[in-house]
């Protein structure tokens, strides 16, 4: 069992947006893995994870307005509406995974509180921060980050994963999501900020991985691509929720100290003429005993007619075991209709982390 605190300090920083730069964000989990192999051969595993996190107040989970309607749909994938931006300053604390997996000869099995295969097969740029990394951030002290494309429709609901075993490089995997109301830390997925949340049911995901490395040259190159579906409704007649699908793909390349990354991807999020797309890139080496990295990305959501851009520039090191500094610089943009954000600042992250306990099923 493993304690983890990261902790973002912005202690420079320069805002002309409504959502003020918040200069402390921070989070603090606990997990912990414990399996039995049987005679066989089969590995028996549970796993949970629990978090506590104080993030942008306007921002909770990744959802967020960029309005002023009292009334407005969110995007069943985005999370994002039209309406006033909501401010929850209370630190919130959840179970974020909690879940068995059997694992054989002929693949391994999930059942329980988990991500889905479509973020668990993502593959996209490296970088230097854990948290307050520029796609599908954790921690977001600008309130701005609105690229993601790891394909996280669900969040930590309650499901059923099966992955297939490597063969040849390739993996594939589907994953089912009866009732997708987790309110996670960083998906949320039936909550939004307009009072007209999206209610998804029976989601399928079905992704794919594949890894290859040339061994006499030092190259690798993992690709992912992932295809998700959902119903999406509403217990008002206020909007017109339709099924959601959902696409991505993304790729790294690595070669010696160097990673090139990048992912894209598409959703109709369940409303007509609300297509939500977001890309990123990214550039990461390691030298010197430390880590550098480089990422530059865009999202549009058509629904809300917002589109942002997101850069990140920052720098890595270990310092003994269990303790990280990361400090950067960080830039999001924003545009609506006649209106524009941009906040920029420094950004430090400090990770600690400790085992206190070794659990063993053996």
């Amino acid at each position: 069992m493993e304690l983890e605190s990261v902790t973002v300090v912005t202690p420079i920083s320069d805002s002309d947006s409504e959502l003020e730069v918040e200069p402390l964000t921070g989070e603090i989990s606990i997990h912990g893995t414990t399996e039995k192999v049987l005679e066989n051969g089969v590995r028996l595993r549970a796993r949970g994870a629990l978090r506590l996190q104080a993030d942008h107040p306007s921002r909770p989970g990744g959802i967020g307005g960029f309005g002023a309607a009292e009334l407005a749909p969110v995007g069943a994938f985005s999370g994002l509406s039209t309406a006033t931006p909501i401010e929850e300053n209370e630190t919130r604390a959840r179970l974020e995974s909690a879940y068995f997996q059997i694992d054989g000869g002929y693949g391994e099995v999930r059942i329980g509180k988990d991500q889905g295969v479509g973020a668990r097969f993502y593959e996209g740029a490296k970088s230097v921060f854990s948290h307050t990394r520029l796609d599908s951030s954790l921690l977001d002290p600008t309130g701005l980050s609105t690229v993601r494309t790891r394909h996280d429709l669900t969040g930590p609901s309650a499901k059923v994963s099966y992955a297939s075993p490597r063969l040849i490089g390739l993996r594939g995997g589907i994953s089912y999501t009866p009732d997708a109301k987790a309110d996670g830390l960083d998906r949320r997925p039936a909550a939004g900020t307009g009072g007209l949340a999206p209610d998804i049911e029976n989601a399928v995901e079905l992704a794919l991985n594949g890894t290859r490395r040339l061994r006499e040259s030092g190259w690798r190159f993992d690709v992912g691509l992932a295809w998700s579906s959902a119903d999406v409704s509403n217990r008002t007649s206020l909007t017109n929720y339709q099924q959601v699908d959902t696409w991505s793909a993304g790729t790294r390349i690595e070669k010696d100290d160097w990673t090139f990354g990048a992912s894209w991807l598409g959703s109709d999020n369940g409303l007509s003429q609300s297509d939500y797309q977001a890309w990123s890139a990214g550039l990461h080496r390691t030298a010197f005993g430390s880590e550098f990295s480089f990422e530059y990305g865009q999202s549009t959501d058509d629904g809300v007619q917002l589109d942002t851009k997101s850069f990140r520039a920052g720098a890595a090191r270990e310092f003994g075991r269990g303790t990280k500094l990361a400090i950067g610089y960080v830039e999001d943009r924003g545009e609506r209709l006649a209106q524009n954000w941009t906040s920029q600042g420094v950004v430090v992250e400090i990770t600690l982390s400790q085992e206190i306990v070794e659990i063993t099923g053996n």
